[in-house]
């Protein structure tokens, strides 16, 4: 591996929190700013939400959503739109917390001229270097605790903060904060207690100060350190939850984190860092990109950011690659929670949008990655959130839709929330987030193979094929739609009022793609299993009823069921353009007339968006085989973002100095999505020849200064693994294995070879 494609360093320590770097093990979580004088750590726990459990409930919602289909049989859209927005959107979903930080304060030190701060990817380590000082840290997976290792930093303080209410203290040499969350943080209001005084989730944070070489002594609210020496800092977290449908309580976590603490401290720093590394690099080592670098690639991260859009240098993008993995495995590990809008990082008591799940694009592209770049370990919590809001969700399917099966809207929390967020119609309703989650399952057998998970999971994807048909009703031509229907987020001009409204009766081209592949993806799941499940007629009766997806006037794929004049033509959001990317309805081969539609509708939106919106731009150019829009979309990605920028006066994007995606403010999901769109770029795997062998596009779309490169540890659907070498923008060899005998059609610019792929590794090479 080249190793300055997986480091990122900087000259300076951080000023604010967008410019701080992030550890984390899925559970816990950290943003280290670098500080000399006074270190800060800002603290993360995945579990860490406000509220309790709840069961939401709206006796009248079915006889709302007939009058709303009603005032939509009437074109009355506008009314329809401002209906439901007033009448059908009651209740809000919790907001992810931060748990606290700890400071250091290390007396007099200055900053040297020799000062350093980096994150080490491939080590999963921050680290501090000024002068002979030094302090690296780490949040391990084996321990469970976050570890802090300093050498020769002499005398220094430590205390335990948090905007949480709580209460610090110490123990047998120990400093903890207990705190307890609040049971409303959202919209601006925060409440600690329910009209009953109970109040929400209850946490500790322990930390411990360990040293053969100085002093330790622990005082009421701080520890303090004496020597010259090194020491070894541990940090606990642990909060009483104990699952979405329980109340938390019944004990308190305090013992938990002694039993980490001690745990931790029998190990020496060294060994400790020793077990972190041998947990982590097999699953970041799995793969990497390498490619072409510039003397601007030898300057400070946050310099090079800057520099990039005259430079313009691959070997950043390879650094963005490196880091999306890096991030997904952080934030994202068996047994713990999802990555929400920020991963697990966040410092706000009110975070933007709550942090929470956001079900139409943002959670999903959370996890586009974990497949094709060899992090399958990383869905386990993604999954487990869709067997728990499967579940949470039978009761709103049934009661709000007389429906069958289980359905999800556009936001969900650690409670797994499943109704109709309050708010707009435009992004409140819309009850087919579920679809979208199931196709993550679907993805997961084509490319693992595994029947075993597949019949694990059949159930929920059956209850979300039983949904998606409850939901389908019949317009005017016999045709199956959804009404009310909504495109996320987006709107368009109402022609009778003039004025803008989301809401149309006619079906919009999202759900249709999603109800129209959640049924094919089932029957073929069933017949996998070889299951004569009674499901299937239902479907294949409804799957030629489904409306087409209309074209416009200008040839464009339309978002909604008529050509209405688009009140936000440079929206950020595609959801039209779904059957391109992530999905594969709409190919070359398969419905070339749509795939082409979709491309023009792609132009009309334009480049410049959010980061989450450009990452899913650039996917869709990977798709289109356009190299001049991919290099553009990464250049419109990596534009320099000012770190104190929390809001845009335009569309937003752009990167924070810490490589964090600018929507602004930060979400992670552009930093986890962008790794699968540079995959994309330079490998697919989603098209069939005409007597059904898979594909292999190699070198689709790579911008033009791409000339060479090497990508490694690629997973593709059917079990198959690849590394690509390219040189002089042609392939010039690959490694190619498959968990079973497969043959594939290998596919690239002046090359193309059928191929058996078998268990063993082979070796082809293609340049000539």
């Amino acid at each position: 591996m080249t190793h300055d494609q997986h480091l990122l360093f900087y000259r300076k320590p951080a000023s604010c929190w967008n410019e701080a770097l992030p550890i984390g093990n899925g559970r816990i979580g950290a943003m280290i700013f670098g500080g000399v004088s006074r270190e800060v750590a800002e603290l993360n726990e995945d579990t860490l939400w406000a509220g309790r459990p709840r069961r939401f409930s709206d006796p009248e919602y079915h006889e709302k959503l007939q009058k709303a289909r009603n005032l939509l049989k009437e074109n009355r859209l506008t009314d329809a739109d401002k209906f439901i927005s007033e009448q059908m959107l009651r209740h809000d979903c919790a907001g992810y917390l931060p748990s606290g930080a700890l400071k250091l304060e290390f007396g007099n030190a200055a900053v040297s001229a020799d000062y350093r701060r980096e994150l080490d990817l491939d080590r999963a380590v921050v680290a501090t270097r000024n002068g002979e000082s030094s302090c690296e840290w780490f949040v391990s997976v084996p321990q469970q605790v976050l570890v802090m290792r300093c050498r020769n930093t002499g005398d220094f303080t430590l205390r335990l903060d948090s905007p949480i209410r709580h209460e610090c203290a110490s123990e047998g040499g120990d400093l903890f904060l207990n705190g307890i969350c609040p049971i409303h943080a959202r919209r601006n209001a925060v409440r600690q207690s329910d009209e009953n005084g109970r109040e929400g989730i209850r946490f500790q944070i322990r930390a411990r100060v360990v040293s053969k070489d100085g002093t330790v002594c622990t005082e009421k609210d701080c520890i303090r350190f004496t020597g010259t020496g090194d020491a070894l800092l541990l940090v606990a977290i642990r909060s009483d939850f104990t699952g979405w449908d329980t109340e938390p309580g019944g004990f308190f976590p305090a013992d938990r984190c002694r039993e980490d603490l001690d745990q931790a401290e029998k190990q020496t720093g060294t060994e400790l860092l020793e077990a972190h590394l041998a947990e982590y690099r097999p699953l970041y080592r799995r793969s990497y990109l390498e490619l072409p670098d510039s003397e601007d690639d030898q300057l400070p991260t946050d310099e090079r950011i800057i520099r990039y859009a005259q430079s313009n240098s691959p070997a950043l993008a390879a650094l963005l690659y490196q880091f999306g993995r890096y991030l997904l495995i952080a934030s994202s590990r068996p047994g713990t929670q999802p990555a929400n809008l920020q991963g697990i990082w966040n410092p706000h008591m009110l975070a933007p949008w709550g942090c929470n799940y956001t079900t139409n694009i943002n959670l999903q592209m959370n996890y586009w990655a974990a497949l094709p770049t060899n992090l399958a370990e990383c869905t386990e919590p993604l999954f487990r959130f869709i067997r728990e809001v499967a579940e949470a969700g039978k009761t709103c399917a049934r009661e709000y839709y007389h429906a069958r099966g289980w359905c999800l809207h556009h936001n969900s929390d650690l409670w797994r929330f499943c109704v109709p967020a309050s708010g707009k119609a435009r992004w409140g309703y819309w009850p087919v987030g579920g679809l979208w989650l199931c196709r993550h399952l679907v993805e997961y057998f084509r490319y693992t193979c595994d029947e075993d998970f597949l019949r694990e999971w059949y159930p929920i994807l059956r209850g979300n094929a039983e949904f998606a048909l409850d939901l389908l009703v019949e317009n005017s031509c016999g045709e199956l739609v959804t009404s009310p229907a909504t495109s996320p987020e987006n709107g368009f001009v109402d022609p009778a009022s003039g004025e803008v409204a989301a809401v149309c009766g006619g079906g919009t081209s999202m759900d249709l793609e999603l109800i129209r592949e959640t049924f094919r993806d089932f029957i073929d799941c069933a017949r996998t299993l070889k299951l004569d499940d009674p499901l299937i007629p239902e479907l294949e009766r409804a799957l030629p009823r489904l409306r087409p997806i209309g074209l416009g006037s200008e040839g464009q794929l339309l978002e909604y069921d008529n050509d209405y004049a688009e009140a936000e033509i440079h929206h950020r959001h595609l959801s039209h353009l779904y059957g391109v990317y992530p999905a594969d309805l709409f190919t070359p081969e398969n419905d070339p007339e749509r795939f082409e539609a979709a491309k023009l509708s792609l132009i009309r939106r334009g480049d410049h968006s959010t980061g989450w919106a450009m990452c899913w731009r650039l996917a869709l150019w990977a798709r289109f085989r356009d190299s001049e829009k991919t290099e553009t979309m990464l250049r419109e990605f990596l534009q320099a973002v000012d770190s104190t920028a929390e809001t845009s006066p335009g569309s937003g994007g752009g990167i924070y100095p810490n490589l964090f995606s600018a929507h602004p403010p930060f979400q992670i999901d552009a930093n986890l999505g962008i790794p699968a769109g540079i995959v994309e770029m330079l490998v697919q795997c989603h098209r069939k020849t005409e007597d059904g062998i898979m594909i292999v596009d190699l070198l689709p779309a790579p911008p033009a200064n791409w000339t060479e490169g090497k990508l490694t540890g690629i997973r593709l659907r059917n079990g198959v693994f690849l590394d690509l070498v390219w040189k002089e923008s042609r392939v010039a060899g690959l490694r190619i294995r498959a968990l079973k005998p497969i043959t594939v059609e290998l596919r690239a610019p002046r090359f193309s070879r059928r191929v058996k792929v078998e268990l063993r590794e082979q070796f082809i090479a293609a340049y000539q």
